[in-house]
C-alpha cells in the first residue's frame, strides 16, 4: 500500500512539472507587425482582438486599418488562441457569418509568411502576424500590452 502510495506521488509529481512549463504555442512565439506607417508602437491584447474580429477599423490617427491573416497554419493557431480568443474553426464560422449577413468583408490570408510580411510593408494601415523567428525587415514590430 506504501509503495502505490509513493508511485502515485511520484507521478503526480511529474504531471505538474510538465503541466507548468509553458505551452509550445505561447504569446512569445507570434509577433504582431504593422506597415511603418502606423502611429502606434503598440497594442493592447484587446486592441488585437477588436481588429482582427473587425471591431476597430481605424487606427488612432483614423488611418483605415487593412488586417491580414495567415492561412490556417501553426501560427496562425497560436495567434488566434492567444489574441482573438478562438479555435480556427471558430474564426472561420464566424467571418462566414459576418459575410453572410452583410457585416464584413473575408479578410486577406496568405500561406507563406514571406508574402505577408511583403504586403504589410507595401500596404498604409497594414496589420498582420507572423512567427517570431520569420524577418521583419521592412516592417514595424508592435509590442503587446496585456
Amino acid at each position: 500500500m506504501n509503495r502505490n502510495l509513493t508511485v502515485g506521488l511520484v507521478i503526480a509529481a511529474i504531471a505538474g512539472l510538465l503541466f507548468s512549463f509553458p505551452s509550445s504555442g505561447s504569446a512569445g512565439d507570434v509577433l504582431i507587425i504593422s506597415n511603418k506607417s502606423v502611429s502606434a508602437d503598440s497594442l493592447t491584447n484587446d486592441d488585437v482582438k477588436k481588429i482582427f474580429i473587425g471591431k476597430k477599423t481605424r487606427w488612432d490617427d483614423n488611418k483605415k486599418i487593412s488586417f491580414v491573416l495567415m492561412d490556417s497554419n501553426g501560427v496562425h493557431k497560436d495567434f488566434l488562441r492567444e489574441y482573438v480568443k478562438r479555435t480556427p474553426a471558430q474564426y472561420r464560422r464566424f467571418w462566414k457569418k459576418q459575410v453572410f449577413t452583410g457585416k464584413g468583408r473575408r479578410p486577406i490570408s496568405f500561406k507563406v509568411e514571406k508574402d505577408m510580411i511583403e504586403y504589410v510593408a507595401n500596404t498604409s494601415g497594414a496589420i498582420g502576424y507572423i512567427s517570431a523567428s520569420a524577418a521583419t525587415d521592412g516592417v514595424k514590430v508592435l509590442s503587446i500590452n496585456f
